[in-house]
């Protein structure tokens, strides 16, 4: 796969040599891929990195509070992570654009311990 590309495409290897001054294409090797679903995320850095964890919140019922389940860590330079938020941000401008925007619920307040209020 060619990043960028569609996936039903076929993978061609380039019939011309690429000229210095044209981005270079970066090919992905997919096929070790595994795709994981996210509900949860939490942040985490210092001053060289900055770190992403990805899980998934099943509440079940009875249990407070729920369980979480981190299933994956990405750790990423500043200066890449900064790149992940522009790419992010263009990306959720498009999505916006071509389907409306996208609504955000209000934070959730604390509750309270029984007995307080």
């Amino acid at each position: 796969m060619i990043f960028g590309e569609e996936e039903d495409q076929p993978m061609e290897p380039r019939q011309q040599p690429q000229q210095p001054s044209q981005p270079q294409q970066v090919r992905l090797d997919a096929s070790a891929m595994e795709t994981v679903y996210a509900n949860f995320f939490a942040l985490a850095g210092s001053p060289d990195e900055l770190v992403i964890y990805f899980g998934t919140n099943s509440p079940l019922p009875n249990v407070n509070p729920p369980a979480i389940k981190v299933s994956h860590r990405l750790m990423l330079l500043p200066a890449n992570a900064k790149r992940l938020l522009l790419a992010l941000q263009q990306a959720v401008k498009a999505h916006e654009d071509r389907f409306g925007p996208i609504e955000l619920p209000p934070p959730r307040r604390p509750e309270n311990p029984p007995g307080q209020s």
